[in-house]
């Protein structure tokens, strides 16, 4: 019954989406990925937001699923409280009526099953669609990891004619797209139409240089690392396609700032930096954030903390294996946390410079005589059974901030949690 409840609630909310899309018919960007999805929204949003106000619209926090998309076309920014859903299904359906609406649309697919893009595609056709890579993801639900591969491109299908696709051709998947209007961009092809070079990540955020024909343009951006400098190249790519002079598209990206629990700077107790990235973890970023703890040019200690990798299916074992080889040497002491601590620390090899727990709250117990003065620690695991926020914040020092900076710190989240 209660599954029959949301799926009409679903039900309506679409047939009120695609009813406001018919009368508006918004320019509409579509961004999918595994990796920076969400940080390549906030670009692309801000590029366009400064040349065009409140005429450009994004989906708000995770608001990027099923039911996301419809509330976000419709004006919303979060869920609505459960008792309250038979008034606000009456609510939304006036908004239908609005005269006055968004001449643009930013909109992030969240996939998780097969045929989520075709529903998302059912509600709103797309005139650019971004892919930012079709690495494995939530491969739990799709079996075998071309599955999930064929459910990210088939975006392709849901752009208008005439449209444009925007990809990564670092993604060896991705590189063999062959649409009739196709740019890349990478930040290791340097054949790309847009390409980064010149990465140099830091406690202050990435220098940077986007390159394209016939020019090239230097960065500072307030994002920490090579995956979220690969988000700005699509949001230049579509400040380009509008015309908007690249010395105004360099302001924009250089006013963005890293999201909530995405690969951000924290002040730690007893000085030391935190970089939180808590919000999900794959095998695409871990590697990623791995990356960037070994590129930061750092007097210090570096430690990094890793929890399980979660919805892999089958494939979970050998993909922990692969992160643990991976981040050999990327750490002065590397901390593996979970179910999977065992596979990750024996892949990894450096038995003297690893330490393993069965889960957060054991670690808790005696994190804080682990990790020393002016340390470094990078802490990132998958969301659920693992809430690594929880460590962020018993390392902040200022963890009275823990609301306005980590992620999962409402009512609800923190009654899950504990």
């Amino acid at each position: 019954m209660k599954k029959l409840g949301l799926k009409f609630i679903y039900w309506i909310l679409a047939a009120e989406a695609r009813s406001v899309i018919r009368r508006h018919d918004p320019f509409v960007v579509g961004i999918t990925g595994s990796v920076g999805k969400t940080s390549t929204k906030e670009a692309i949003y801000q590029v366009l937001h400064d040349e065009f106000g409140d005429d450009v619209r994004k989906n708000y926090g995770n608001l990027n699923a099923e039911i996301g998309i419809p509330l976000t076309i419709l004006g919303y920014e979060k869920l609505p409280p459960k008792w309250l859903w038979p008034l606000f299904l009456i609510s939304a359906y006036f908004r239908t009526y609005q005269k006055k609406y968004p001449k643009y649309l930013v909109m992030e697919w969240g996939v998780e099953h097969k045929g989520d893009i075709a529903y998302f595609g059912s509600i709103l056709r797309l005139d650019i669609a971004v892919i930012t890579s079709a690495e494995g993801a939530h491969l739990a639900n799709f079996g075998e990891a071309d599955q999930y591969q064929k459910e990210k491109l088939s975006i392709i299908r849901e752009i208008k004619d005439g449209g444009t696709v925007i990809a990564c051709s670092d993604d060896p998947v991705l590189r063999n797209i062959d649409f009739a209007k196709t740019i890349f961009f990478a930040i290791s092809d340097q054949k790309a139409d847009f390409c980064a070079e010149n990465i140099k990540p830091s406690l202050t955020g990435t220098e940077y240089r986007i390159c394209s024909v016939g020019q090239k343009i230097a960065i500072r951006s307030r994002l920490l690392g090579g995956y979220l400098v690969a988000s700005s190249l699509p949001a230049f790519i579509v400040g380009h396609l509008f015309g908007i002079q690249s010395l105004k598209i360099k302001k924009s990206l250089e006013t963005v700032e890293p999201q909530n629990g995405r690969m951000r700077l924290l002040e730690g107790k007893d000085d030391c930096i935190i970089i939180d990235d808590t919000y999900n973890s794959n095998p695409a970023s871990a590697r990623a954030a791995f990356d960037v703890l070994e590129q930061i040019k750092y007097s210090g200690r570096k430690v990094a903390i890793i929890g399980n990798m979660n919805e892999l299916g089958k494939v979970e074992a050998n993909e922990h294996r692969k992160l643990g080889e991976y981040s050999r040497g990327k750490a002065d002491i590397t901390i593996f946390v979970g179910k999977n601590a065992g596979i990750l620390a024996a892949a990894n090899g450096e038995k003297d410079r690893v330490l393993l727990f069965d889960s957060r709250i054991e670690l808790a117990k005696t994190l804080d005589k682990i990790i020393k003065p002016k340390d470094l620690i990078l802490v990132k695991a998958s969301q659920n059974g693992n809430f690594f926020e929880e460590i962020c914040k018993q390392l902040m020092k200022k963890p009275e901030k823990a609301s306005e900076l980590l992620v999962r710190q409402s009512k609800f989240w923190l009654k899950k949690k504990h």
